[in-house]
């Protein structure tokens, strides 16, 4: 989960800007300097915007340490924060910045471990760091040698639960809004049923409101099909609507409609939805999605020529759909931790070991950032093909270029550059059927 603030606009820049204050103490330990002396320290507040940085907030300290500074943001988020001496950067942390938050760091440089920030919303960010090493470190465990289903699931189950409940433990704070939804995201395939009560349960305010109910809808099309899915979506139009929610949030909505039209191949209805979106809100960036997402339907659905990629492997290997040539190839997109993509396996290295042409290419693209995670998973276990880790995670460029937007799915490509089809979730079935007939024709020539 990404907490950092987006890169804002000059258009953001224009909006109501929140304010915060941070003040706090900074000493150094006798040992590095018995001056006690601790003047001359620079606090800023920063967010990263392009290849430039706009400083929303900075204080010195006086000779005690202590400092005091206003900081004024483009939005509640987590920001980065640097401590520097003489032009030196001696320490860098995050900060939760929130409207009327008033949040105290005590720190003693050289600084060993974290350096805690005591406010409401940064006693919540502590707290979601804390669970979420927690769970890393079982997952990492559990990874490892003999995959525990049992023990992955209750680590999955406990880790939500907790995150889910830092809404009552830090109500109304920024993380927990954030941690809501990274609960959402986490069950989903382990438990859809909750998955969708969570997301129906926030409020169109929380900042990954559209998130959780694209995880949502996913959810709910696996267990009842698409209409339920667009039936639970045109609720939360409705919802958002009622709450005065912004145009961005219920365009983001309207995108997810799109979407699932995308995500069932029904292409006329995707392309109607997308003009829909696109005409009723021009002046968002949901309308050049929508534009993206008209060229998806019409260029991305099975017969289409698929577009080239270009990926560096774990063993450093360049690979691109123009440099593998005259050959099949199938790309998959899944999460080390995704238990649906570990049933499936067997039947994936089945299938790869079963083409008589020998010529099958898999690309399997890893949407978990963490190469600890990812090392942990193949470690011992045999997963035939080309191994990309996606450092962008769920933001990679690939996502988009293929529309993908559930894990795991498997685009195949044939041998001409053409797509046969895509392959949501357990469809592995229909896979092995459509690379068994390519296998069979490539044979016959």
């Amino acid at each position: 989960m990404v907490l950092v603030a987006a890169c804002g606009s000059g258009q953001a820049q224009e909006q109501p800007r929140i304010e915060s204050v941070f003040e706090g103490q900074i000493t150094v330990h006798p040992d590095v300097d018995p001056t006690e002396n601790y003047s001359g320290f620079t606090v800023l507040v920063i967010q990263p915007v392009g290849r430039s940085i706009d400083t929303l907030g900075i204080a010195q300290t006086d000779t005690s340490g202590a400092f005091s500074m206003t900081i004024s943001a483009p939005e509640r988020a987590v920001y980065p924060y640097v401590v520097q001496r003489r032009g030196n950067v001696l320490h860098e942390g995050e900060l939760v910045v929130a409207e009327g938050d008033s949040a105290t760091l005590r720190m003693q440089l050289p600084v060993r471990g974290l350096a805690r920030i005591r406010s409401p919303e940064n006693d919540a960010l502590m707290a979601y760091r804390n669970t979420m090493a927690l769970h890393r470190q079982t997952m990492v465990d559990g990874l490892q040698d003999t995959y525990d289903e049992t023990r992955i699931g209750q680590s999955v189950r406990q880790t939500s639960s907790i995150l889910w409940g830092l809404r009552e433990g830090f109500p109304g704070s920024y993380v927990a809004d954030l941690a809501a939804v990274e609960s959402i995201a986490m069950i989903q395939g382990w438990n859809d049923s909750l998955t969708v009560a969570r997301a129906v349960a926030l409020s169109p305010t929380n900042p990954r409101y559209a998130e959780a109910l694209r995880i949502a809808r996913q959810a709910e099309a696996e267990r009842n099909g698409k209409v339920a899915a667009l039936n639970l979506l045109e609720e939360a139009i409705a919802q958002a609507r009622e709450s005065g929610a912004d145009a961005n949030v219920r365009a983001s909505l309207m995108a997810e409609v799109v979407r699932t039209h995308l995500d069932s191949l029904d292409r006329d209805d995707a392309l109607q939805a997308a003009r829909t979106l696109r005409s009723e809100y021009p002046n968002t960036e949901w309308a050049e999605w929508a534009s993206r997402a008209e060229y998806e339907a019409e260029n991305l659905l099975p017969g289409s020529t698929a577009p080239d990629f270009s990926v560096t492997t774990t063993d450093g290997e360049t690979l691109s759909l123009d440099a593998i040539g005259e050959r099949p190839v199938l790309l998959e997109f899944y999460r080390p931790q995704n238990a649906l993509y570990r049933e499936q396996i067997p039947t994936r290295n089945a299938i790869y070991e079963g083409t008589q042409s020998q010529d099958l290419q898999i690309i399997s693209i890893s949407l978990e950032p963490d190469s600890v995670l990812n090392e942990a998973f193949r470690d011992g276990r045999s997963l035939p093909g080309h191994h990309v880790i996606a450092p962008e995670g769920n933001e990679s460029p690939l996502l988009e270029t293929y529309n993908i937007a559930s894990l795991p799915t498997r685009v195949l490509i044939d041998a001409e550059g053409r797509i046969v089809n895509k392959y949501l979730g357990t469809a592995i079935v229909a896979l092995q059927e459509d690379i068994r007939t390519l296998d069979a024709s490539t044979s016959a020539r």
